[in-house]
């Protein structure tokens, strides 16, 4: 789906929808080297001018007719390959919702998972009685505690139940330490990344400054880091209270914090 022109010179991204067969040619030598795992395509609903419902239609038949992929993650707009930024085609042309559920009823015998633009629960309550399944992608990278509301939401759980952002990262340290112990390859910029956006408003910024000088400099053996870590953590107090974060998102959310978390 990517329109950026370092994509569309390597010939990937969202300049493939105007080679449907390449596609199929990609996939066929993925599984001639033995992928087991599934294969999934994730598209526009258009490209340029080619973005009649017919052209995406024709897309997606080619491509589930001459390999085994049955799993299409569409996003909701076009891209425009000239004219417009990568930003800008997140944004400027228009989510079209109504082609993807279109979709999901002329294809049902593919799975037609839907993408853009979805940030409360109750979006993603809705789609999933239209769709098969929902990509969520910049709300959990701007906003990973956004993922526990649609737990608490979709699968009931109760608010009493939810981790708090403190256990989540303490877990997520020690997977960060066995992980290292096994000798996973890393970097500490890579590995600490996921930590960055867990606490919103003036906490997180200060939150994420010591962050980035905790992980200073890059040779910092990696234990040492997740000491230092825990070690700020308890130096700002964060279990005082509700994160920002979290109260931020019930406020956007227009819902309580035991509304909500799960990954759809």
């Amino acid at each position: 789906g990517c329109p950026s022109p370092r994509v569309q010179k390597g010939a990937f991204g969202a300049v493939l929808m105007k080679t449907p067969q390449t596609v199929v040619n990609i996939i066929q030598e993925m599984i001639k080297v033995g992928v087991k795992i599934p294969i999934t395509v994730k598209c526009r609903i258009g490209v340029d001018n080619l973005d009649s419902y017919e052209h995406l239609c024709d897309f997606i038949r080619l491509i589930s007719t001459m390999t085994p992929v049955t799993h299409f993650i569409v996003h909701a707009r076009k891209c425009w390959l000239k004219g417009l930024s990568p930003k800008q085609n997140r944004s400027v042309p228009p989510l079209k919702y109504e082609v993807v559920y279109q979709l999901a009823k002329d294809f049902p015998h593919l799975t037609i998972t839907i993408n853009g633009g979805f940030n409360t629960t109750q979006q993603i309550k809705e789609q999933l009685e239209l769709v098969d399944g929902i990509m969520i992608g910049r709300e959990v990278m701007d906003r990973p505690m956004f993922l526990a509301k649609v737990d608490a939401a979709y699968h009931k759980i109760p608010a009493s139940e939810l981790k708090s952002t403190e256990e989540i990262i303490d877990e997520y340290l020690e997977y960060v330490l066995t992980e290292h112990t096994r000798g996973t390859p890393h970097s500490n910029a890579v590995v600490m990344a996921p930590l960055k956006m867990l606490y919103g408003g003036r906490r997180g910024r200060e939150y994420r400054r010591r962050l980035a000088a905790t992980i200073l400099p890059k040779t910092k053996p990696l234990p040492d880091i997740v000491r230092d870590v825990r070690l700020m953590l308890e130096e700002m107090d964060f279990n005082s209270s509700a994160s920002e974060a979290e109260v931020e998102s019930d406020n956007e959310d227009g819902e309580s914090s035991k509304a909500v978390s799960g990954c759809v």
